[in-house]
C-alpha cells in the first residue's frame, strides 16, 4: 500500500529533479512511515511507505545494492522459498521484500516474476543494461500506471502523479469515456487519458535509455485446459481447504491491527472465519459490515450475527440508510483519479473510514470470490451442448429446488442463450426491436458519440474470446477470472484505502488457489442443484450453517436507488444541465431518463443516472484539465 514514482530520461538529456519531486510528493498521503527519493543522471525513483509488515519497518526504499536500484510497492507470499533458494543473508536485520525482489532480479533478470508469488508492484533500475524493468502481480492488486513518452518514461502507483508532468497528454481518451457509460471494463491497458496506460496484470515491461519502444510481457496466464484429479470429493476439500488457510494466513502476516469487511455472503464470512480460527487466541479480529435499518431486503445482519457471536470477534456496523450515494464524493474524487463506476462506492468508503478510526492498518475483503470459486453455471450448458440431457434435468430441477424457482426459467437464464451463435441472438434481438448490443441499449448516449470512437466495434473487440456458444465450463471461469471489472474494482479500492493508511488484502486472488480451482473438475462447482459446493463442504467446521447453505447473495441495488432518490436536486443539477456532458449524451434523452426516474425509479434509468453524474462531477472536480495551460493543470491535480 505504498507509493512508488520514477523517471528516465530517454533522450540522454538528464530528468528534471523538480519533476521527481514533485511527483513524488503528490503521493505524501501513501507515506505514513516514510518518504524517500534517489537520482541519478539518467533516472530518478521514489518510494512513500506505509509499513504493513513486520519487516517493513526496517525498509528504507529506494534500496541500492551495486548497479540495481529498487522501488516497490510488495508483499511477497513465498518469502520462505527466496530466501532459501536466494544468496541472501539471513543473520542480520529481518529483509524487507524490497531486498528480496532486488535479489531475485539480480539472480534471475527478467524472469524473476516467474518465481514471485503474492501483490506488487515494482521497478528495478539496472544501470549496468541502462534500463528500467517494471512489473505488476498476476492478478493486479497492485496498480502501476505509466508515461511513456519520446524522452521520457514515467511510473507511479496514482495516475495524480503523472498528471504532474508538464509532458503528459491530458487529452481525454473518449475510447474509455465511452467504457465507462456502457459499463465496459474489459480493457485493462488504457486509462482516461491518452498520455497515461496501465500496466496490464501478469506483466512486465523493460524501457531503456535511448530506446525507441518500450518491451512488455505476459509473464503469467491462466490454463483452462488443466485438469487436477484426485481419488475423491474430500480430497479435493482438503487441498481446497490447505490452500485457502495458506492464502489467508499469507494476508495476516502484519503488525498492524486486522480487520475483515464482512457482508454476511458465503466469500467474506470464510475469510473472516478463516481469518478468526488462524489467528492466535488473543487476538482480536475486528469486522466491518454495512447494515439497513429501513431497507429490510438488503440488511444481512441475520447471516452476519451467526459468525460475529463467535469469541475473538469485534463486529463494527455502519448504518448505510444514513449515508447519502454523493455526499462524500468531492472528497472521494481528491484520491479517485477517474469517474467512480461502483454504485456502493458510499459504503466503501464509510467501511473504510470506520476502520482507519477503529486502528486497523490491514483489511481482508472477500473480493474476487465469485471468479475465483466459481459458481459452476458454465457447467449447464456444456451439459447440453455435449448431449448429457438427462444429467442437466436433474441438475436443473435441484437447483429449481434450491433457489424456488422453475427448471424451465432456469434453462431460458442459464442455458439457451448460450447454446446459439452470436449472430443468431443479434438478428433474433433486432426482429423483437430490442438493442443488438445489450451494452449500448443506454438510450442516452449521443449517437454521434457512437460513431465517432466507434463503441459498437471496440464493444464486440473487448468482450469477444472465441465463440460464446462453444465454451466449455473452465473456459467460463477463466473468462471471468480475467475480466477486466475485478482490476478496477482493485484500482479503486487501493484509491479509498490510500486515503485512510489502509493495505487491503485478498485471499481469492492467490496465484495457487486460483490454478488449483480453475483445474477441479466442474462437478466440484456446481452438484445437486448448489453452487460453490467446493468452498461450502470444505468450510463445513467453520461456517455457521446459516451461511454455508445460503442460495444466493442479497443484492444492494434497492439500497443504492433508495439512496440516490434522496439527492434528486444534486442529480437534476448534473444530469439535465451540464455541458460537458453533451459531446457523450443526449441531452434531450437525458432528462427523459431522469423524468421517468423520478416518477418510476427504474433500474436502467438508475444505472444511466449514476453514470452521468459520476461523470459530471469528476469533470466539475479536474477531470479533464486538456484547456488548462499548464501551471494551471498542475496545481488542479495538487
Amino acid at each position: 500500500m505504498s507509493g512508488i514514482v520514477g523517471l528516465l530520461d530517454r533522450g540522454n538529456g538528464g530528468i528534471e529533479i523538480d519533476e521527481l519531486a514533485t511527483m513524488h510528493e503528490r503521493l505524501s498521503h501513501r507515506g505514513l512511515d516514510g518518504a524517500k527519493t534517489w537520482c541519478d543522471d539518467a533516472i530518478g525513483l521514489g518510494h512513500q511507505l506505509l509499513a504493513t509488515t513486520p519487516e517493513a519497518q526496517y525498509d528504507h526504499q529506494p534500496v541500492r545494492n551495486g548497479s540495481l536500484v529498487v522501488t516497490a510497492d510488495a508483499r511477497l507470499d513465498n518469502r520462505g522459498e527466496l530466501l532459501e533458494t536466494l544468496p541472501v543473508s539471513t543473520a542480520r536485520t529481518p529483509i524487507p521484500d524490497s531486498e528480496l525482489l532486488l535479489a531475485a532480479y539480480r539472480e534471475w533478470g527478467e524472469q524473476c516474476v516467474d518465481h514471485l508469488i503474492g501483490a506488487f508492484a515494482f521497478a528495478v533500475w539496472d544501470e549496468d543494461e541502462g534500463s528500467v524493468f517494471c512489473a505488476r502481480d498476476h492478478m493486479g492488486v497492485k496498480p502501476l500506471y505509466y508515461h511513456c513518452g519520446e524522452n521520457l518514461f514515467a511510473f507511479a502507483t496514482e495516475q495524480k502523479a503523472l498528471l504532474t508532468l508538464p509532458s503528459v497528454t491530458y487529452e481525454l481518451d473518449e475510447t474509455k469515456v465511452g467504457d465507462f457509460l456502457t459499463g465496459t471494463f474489459e480493457d485493462t491497458k488504457n486509462t482516461f487519458y491518452t498520455g497515461i496506460q496501465r500496466l496490464p496484470p501478469a506483466h512486465a515491461m523493460v524501457v531503456g535509455v535511448g530506446e525507441d519502444d518500450a518491451r512488455m510481457r505476459q509473464y503469467w496466464d491462466l490454463d483452462p485446459t488443466r485438469t487436477i484429479t484426485l481419488e475423491s470429493d474430500a480430497a479435493y476439500e482438503r487441498r481446497f481447504r490447505e490452500l485457502l488457510e495458506q492464502a489467508v494466513r499469507c494476508r495476516l502476516r502484519t503488525n498492524d491491527s486486522i480487520g475483515t469487511t464482512l457482508s454476511g455472503g458465503l466469500d467474506s464470512s470464510s475469510i473472516t472465519a478463516v481469518a478468526r480460527d488462524l489467528l492466535p487466541p488473543d487476538t482480536t479480529l475486528q469486522t466491518f459490515s454495512g447494515v439497513f435499518d429501513d431497507i429490510p431486503s438488503c440488511d444481512e445482519r441475520e447471516y452476519i450475527e451467526t459468525l460475529v457471536e463467535r469469541d475473538g470477534i469485534d463486529p463494527s456496523y455502519v448504518i448505510v440508510d444514513d449515508l447519502s450515494p454523493v455526499a462524500h464524493i468531492d472528497q472521494a474524487l481528491e484520491y479517485h483519479d477517474e469517474p467512480i463506476s461502483n454504485t456502493m462506492h458510499y459504503m466503501k468508503w464509510a467501511l473504510t473510514e470506520r476502520a482507519s478510526s477503529s486502528g486497523v492498518g490491514v483489511i481482508l475483503d472477500g473480493a474476487n470470490g465469485d471468479n475465483a470459486v466459481d459458481y459452476g453455471l458454465g457447467r449447464l450448458p456444456e451439459l447440453a451442448r455435449t448431449g448429457r440431457w438427462l444429467t442437466l434435468v436433474r441438475e436443473l430441477q435441484a437447483m429449481g429446488d434450491v433457489l424456488g424457482v422453475s427448471p424451465r426459467w432456469l434453462f431460458r437464464q442459464h442455458v439457451a442463450p448460450w447454446l446459439v451463435p452470436a449472430r443468431i441472438r443479434s438478428h433474433y434481438r433486432r426482429l423483437r426491436g430490442k438493442p443488438v448490443d445489450e451494452r449500448l441499449a443506454n438510450s442516452t448516449l449521443d449517437p454521434s458519440f457512437v460513431r465517432r470512437i466507434d463503441l459498437r466495434s471496440r464493444y464486440r473487440e473487448l468482450t469477444s474470446e472465441g465463440a460464446v456458444h462453444k465454451r466449455s465450463a473452465r473456459r467460463w471461469q477463466y473468462r471471468s477470472l480475467k475480466s477486466g471489472d475485478i482490476v478496477s474494482f482493485f484500482e479503486a479500492n487501493d484509491l479509498t484505502n490510500a486515503a485512510f493508511g489502509i493495505e487491503p488484502r485478498y485471499p481469492f486472488t492467490d496465484k495457487r488457489l486460483i490454478e488449483f480451482s480453475l483445474a477441479i473438475p466442474p462437478t466440484q462447482q456446481l452438484a445437486d442443484g448448489w453452487t460453490r459446493m467446493i468452498l461450502r463442504r470444505s468450510l463445513a467446521d467453520v461456517l455457521p450453517e446459516k451461511i454455508r447453505w445460503r442460495p444466493w447473495k442479497t443484492l444492494l441495488n434497492p439500497a443504492f436507488t433508495d439512496g440516490l432518490a434522496r439527492e434528486t436536486q444534486r442529480l437534476e443539477s448534473h444530469v439535465t444541465d451540464s455541458s460537458r456532458l453533451d459531446r457523450y449524451l443526449d441531452g434531450d434523452r437525458l432528462a427523459e431518463a431522469y423524468e421517468r426516474y423520478t416518477h418510476e425509479s427504474n433500474a436502467r434509468d438508475v444505472d444511466v443516472l449514476w453514470k452521468a453524474l459520476s461523470l459530471s462531477m469528476w469533470f466539475d472536480t479536474g477531470g479533464d484539465r486538456s484547456d488548462s495551460p499548464t501551471e494551471d493543470r498542475v496545481r488542479l491535480s495538487q
